[in-house]
């Protein structure tokens, strides 16, 4: 009878090689999950502190108010950059626009200056002409739904006529802007072109922008109005070279 005694053949114990790459694997997935952990931590703190922001932003009650319900005193204290104050109800949006000379300081810096995955709101650097004519805000499209992440809500025409205004505070005084144009976009369109000026080339353009909305708001857009892109990336995920994009006009100008 034939004894396996001792067989080496029937057990092997496991090579050097696969025991590196077992404990390589294992170190690999314990960094994944701390870098995880720690990108997580960055959005719930960045949350956490916009949400603080807003109280720091409201002016207090019984004292006399400026041109803006908003403490730009106080919020420019904090950043200097500081050029408006967004509000969107619909979107749960209440946050701070920033202005800088170009379009990278703030995508990965917090309001105070702190590395963040959400960024700042921000609007398109300076580009000469009558910068106050046609502005673009930039922000992220996050899976958390913080930022802009909620503007893609305004593919669905029945979401933007019960959300058809927003509200823009500035120093000079708060600004009743409504929506006339949603729609898809690429980060190269002429739509990103500020520096504009009155006139019946700007006036096309905005007949444009009407045009290549989803659906018809049927809102009519007067003539050298301002008016504001809001854009983010068209997914959370995506490349960033896909945009979505609403429009809107000052209708605080014409009352």
């Amino acid at each position: 009878m034939r004894s396996f005694r001792g067989d080496s053949r029937l057990i092997k114990p496991p090579s050097r090689a696969w025991l590196v790459l077992s404990i390589l694997l294992a170190l690999a997935g314990v960094a994944f999950l701390a870098l995880f952990g720690y990108e997580q931590y960055g959005y719930l703190r960045s949350s956490r502190y916009y949400a603080e922001l807003q109280q720091v932003a409201c002016t207090e009650e019984g004292v006399a108010k400026p041109a803006s319900k908003i403490d730009f005193a106080a919020l420019q204290a904090i950043n200097a950059d500081t050029a408006a104050w967004l509000e969107m109800p619909g979107l749960s949006v209440a946050l701070p626009v920033v202005q800088a000379q170009d379009n990278q300081t703030w995508l990965h810096q917090g309001f105070d200056g702190t590395p963040s995955p959400e960024g700042c709101l921000f609007f398109a650097a300076p580009c000469g002409g009558q910068e106050d004519l046609y502005r673009v805000i930039y922000g992220h499209n996050l899976h958390t739904g913080s930022m802009f992440s909620g503007l893609t809500n305004y593919r669905d025409q029945a979401f933007w006529e019960q959300n058809p205004t927003f509200t823009l505070c500035t120093p000079e005084g708060d600004e009743t802007w409504r929506i006339f144009s949603c729609h898809e976009a690429t980060d190269t369109e002429e739509l990103y072109r500020t520096g504009r000026t009155p006139g019946e080339e700007y006036n096309a353009f905005l007949q444009e922008l009407q045009v290549a909305s989803l659906y018809d708001t049927g809102v009519t857009v007067p003539e050298d109005a301002r008016v504001l892109t809001l854009s983010t990336c068209s997914t959370s995920y995506g490349s960033g070279l896909d945009r979505f994009v609403i429009h809107a006009y000052c209708e605080s100008d014409s009352e």
